[in-house]
C-alpha cells in the first residue's frame, strides 16, 4: 500500500486510495431505468482494445456497472486472460475514510483516457476509480457506502472481469440501473436508446402462494445470437422467449407469483447481466431456458442442469456451446466454482433441477408419447455463475432432432411444456415448505 509514484505520467502512490484517481471516458444512457432492458447489448455496451498498445499485457478496455441499493456488479473489460487480486480494507473514522475494496490486476495496461472518478452512489457503492498503480498493474478501488460482503471472477470470450459487492440491506431495493459506459479513447461512442417502459409488477395478492415470491425467468440467447437453429430453420432465441412468456404469465396469473423476464423480446443480453438482474431483483429462483442441439440429427430429450464442475465430456461441450466460448476455455472455471459452490443454495438448486426435469418429461410424455429422460446434470454454466438464489438451466428438447424441434415450434406443444413447468415449480415450492415445516 505503500508503494512510491511510479509510469505512465499519473505518479500514484498510496494516494490512489483517495478520491481523484480514476477511470474513463463515459456515455450516458438518460432516461431508460431498466437494467436488463438498457444497454445490455453487445453492440452498445462493448469497447474494443485499441491497437496501438503492446499486446504482451492485458488492456483494461472498458468499465461498467449495474446497481442496486443493495447489490452492485462492476466489470471490467479486458484485451486478454489476466491474473488480479481483490482485497478489502476497512472504514477508518479517523482519516474518514470508507470500506473500500481494491482489485489489482497484474501484466495490464490501462486504455481509458479520463482520469476522474467515476460516481456510483446507488447507497451501496459510491465511487470507481481505477489507475495505473505501477507498470505493470492496473489498481480498481471501489469506495463503499457500507461492505458486507465481495466476490470476483473473470469470464473469458471478451474477457471481462466481473466483481460483485453485497453491503447492508437497505429497506427497499431502490430500481436497478445501469451505469454509463467507460471506454478506451479508440471505442466509438454508443448509441443512446429510447426509454422502455418498465414492467409491470402485480401488486402482493392475499392469495399468493407462500414461498416462492419472485421468480426470474431467462429465455436464452437473443439479437445476434439465435442459438441453436432447428431443421426447419426455427431458432432457439424465438422458442425459448416464447415459452417464458407463457410461463410468466401462468405463475403470475395461477400461484400470484411475481415473474421478471431478462428479455422481453429479440434483443442480446450479456450472460453476466442475465444473473445481475436475478440478483438485483432479490429473486427466489433463476431459471434459464434453452433448446439443446447435436450434431447427432437423431439425439433427443430433455435434461436440466445445475452449476457445479464437472469432468463430463458432453456437459462440457455443451456449457461451451451456450456460454459461446471454446471448449477448451471451460476449464477456467473450476477453480472460480471452488469458492462459489460453497456459498451457493447448491442444494435446493439441485432439487429445483430434479423438480423440472420429473415434471417436464411426465407432463411432455403425455402429448408426444415417449419422451427420453436425459436426468439432472451438472456443468459450468455462465449464465449461472454468481447467482443468490436456486438456480437451473433447462434444455428443452432437441432443436435439431427432426419431430422435437418441429413440434416445440407449435403453439400447442409450447403450452404443454408452459404446463410442465409450472407443474414443476409448484412441486419444488411444496417440497420446501415440507421442509421447513419439518
Amino acid at each position: 500500500m505503500n508503494k512510491p509514484a511510479m509510469a505512465l505520467g499519473l505518479f500514484l502512490s498510496a494516494a490512489l486510495l483517495l478520491p481523484g484517481l480514476v477511470s474513463a471516458q463515459h456515455q450516458s444512457n438518460a432516461g431508460d431505468n431498466d437494467a436488463a432492458q438498457r444497454g445490455a447489448e453487445d453492440e452498445q455496451n462493448t469497447a474494443p482494445a485499441p491497437a496501438a498498445l503492446p499486446s504482451d499485457k492485458a488492456q483494461v478496455t472498458g468499465l461498467r456497472f449495474l446497481s442496486s441499493k443493495a447489490y452492485t456488479r462492476v466489470m471490467l473489460d479486458l484485451s486478454q486472460e489476466a491474473k488480479y487480486e481483490i482485497r478489502q480494507l476497512k472504514e477508518d473514522a479517523a482519516k474518514g475514510t470508507p470500506p473500500r475494496i481494491y482489485i489489482d490486476i497484474s501484466a495490464a495496461r490501462l486504455a481509458l483516457s479520463s482520469k476522474e472518478a467515476v460516481p456510483v452512489e446507488d447507497g451501496l457503492l459510491k465511487q470507481i476509480r481505477i489507475g495505473q498503480y505501477t507498470p505493470d498493474v492496473v489498481r480498481v478501488v471501489l469506495d463503499m457506502h457500507s461492505l458486507r460482503e465481495h466476490n470476483a471472477f473473470i469470464l473469458p470470450d471478451p474477457y471481462r472481469l466481473v466483481v460483485d459487492v453485497q453491503g447492508q440491506k437497505a429497506q427497499e431495493t431502490s430500481a436497478a440501473k445501469e451505469a454509463p459506459v467507460m471506454k478506451s479513447s479508440t471505442a466509438k461512442s454508443p448509441t443512446t436508446r429510447k426509454p422502455q417502459a418498465k414492467e409491470k409488477k402485480p401488486a402482493p395478492s392475499a392469495s399468493a402462494t407462500p414461498g416462492i415470491r419472485k421468480i426470474v425467468l431467462d429465455p436464452g440467447h437473443g439479437g445476434k445470437d439465435p442459438g441453436a437453429i432447428g431443421v426447419d430453420g426455427s431458432t432457439e432465441k424465438d422458442i425459448v422467449l416464447s415459452i417464458a412468456k407463457k410461463l410468466a404469465v401462468k405463475l403470475r396469473k395461477e400461484m400470484g407469483i411475481q415473474v421478471v423476464l431478462t428479455r422481453k423480446d429479440d434483443r442480446h443480453i450479456r450472460l453476466e447481466d442475465r444473473t445481475y438482474r436475478a440478483n438485483a431483483e432479490e429473486a427466489d429462483l433463476f431459471i434459464s431456458l434453452h433448446m439443446n442441439a447435436s450434431d447427432n440429427a437423431e439425439a433427443k430429450g430433455i435434461e436440466t442442469y445445475y452449476l457445479d464442475t464437472t469432468t463430463d465430456e458432453a456437459a462440457l461441450r455443451l456449457a461451451a456451446r451456450e456460454n459461446g466460448t471454446p471448449r477448451n476455455k471451460i476449464s477456467d472455471l473450476q477453480f472460480i466454482l471452488a469458492d462459489l459452490t460453497q456459498n451457493m443454495k447448491l442444494e435446493d438448486s439441485i432439487t429445483l433441477a430434479h423438480r423440472l426435469q420429473a415434471s417436464s418429461v411426465a407432463g411432455m410424455t403425455k402429448v408426444m408419447g415417449d419422451v427420453k429422460d436425459l436426468g439432472v446434470k451438472k456443468a459450468q454454466f455462465y449464465v449461472l455463475v454468481g447467482a443468490h438464489m436456486p438456480s437451473v438451466l433447462i434444455e428443452m428438447f432437441f432443436i435439431t432432432h427432426r419431430n422435437e424441434g418441429r413440434a416445440m415450434s407449435q403453439q400447442n406443444y409450447q403450452d404443454a411444456m408452459v404446463k410442465a413447468l409450472f407443474e414443476g415449480i409448484k412441486k419444488y415450492q411444496e417440497t420446501t415448505l415440507i421442509a421447513k415445516t419439518l
